[in-house]
């Protein structure tokens, strides 16, 4: 869908995006439809909120759980990043792994960290928007997220994803510093709400160009150099 720039201003580019995703998830929508409508968005979102973006755009990223680093990542060296069979567009039909799971200490399943006794903040990894929320899951939904968040970063034109969340505290259209909490982690969504499953966030990094979002392996650019 195209947009004449006189109607920029008009449009609230970050909503148009969130009433999207849900398409492109449960597969409602044609991938073409979709690229040419996501090319469009970024567009808009970049000429609506570059002058906010662009004041940080040199921050250095951060790690998405407050008191946890590198260590709390699955697998061995990031070795849960699996792209294999990959597309943006299969939406929850996806396959592979494009991102890392990160667990909290939680042997009783509570969400509650069990040093502490008290729940996880979820960070903004970077600045951005917020682009989609969804905080409304319920145990007998198939979306395979639960509550999650999207952020777009205008400046390095990149979305991260985070996922099986709690409680969530901001909203979409919002703008996000680096750090900023997002909302506290859960046990939402298909294969996170089971027993089987420790408690953790789901995190993904996608690389966008002409629309389409292709994610990104942030485990040797950010994430493994971070400290706790």
């Amino acid at each position: 869908m195209f947009y004449p720039s006189s109607l920029l201003s008009q449009i609230d580019p970050a909503m148009e995006w969130h009433h999207l995703y849900p398409k492109i998830r449960d597969q409602l929508i044609s991938k073409q439809e979709a690229q040419e409508r996501l090319r469009t968005l970024e567009t808009s979102l970049k000429l609506l909120y570059s002058r906010t973006a662009n004041l940080e755009q040199k921050d250095r990223l951060c790690f998405p759980l407050k008191g946890y680093g590198p260590s709390a990542i699955g697998g061995k060296e990031g070795s849960g990043y699996q792209i294999f069979g990959y597309d943006f567009f299969d939406g929850d039909q996806h396959k592979g792994h494009p991102g890392h799971d990160i667990f909290i200490r939680d042997k009783n399943q509570d969400c509650l960290d069990d040093s502490t006794g008290k729940p996880v903040e979820v960070v903004s990894a970077s600045p951005g928007i917020i682009v989609s929320v969804n905080d409304h899951w319920e145990p007998t939904s198939s979306i395979r997220g639960g509550n999650y968040v999207w952020i777009f970063e205008p400046t390095r034109n990149r979305y991260y994803y985070y996922a099986h969340l709690g409680e969530i505290s901001i909203k979409v259209g919002q703008m996000i510093s680096r750090g900023e909490r997002l909302a506290w982690v859960g046990r939402t969504g298909l294969n996170a709400y089971p027993k089987r499953s420790p408690t953790h966030l789901h995190f993904t990094v996608h690389q966008s160009k002409d629309g389409y979002p292709r994610p990104i392996n942030p485990f040797k650019e950010w994430l493994k150099s971070t400290r706790e």
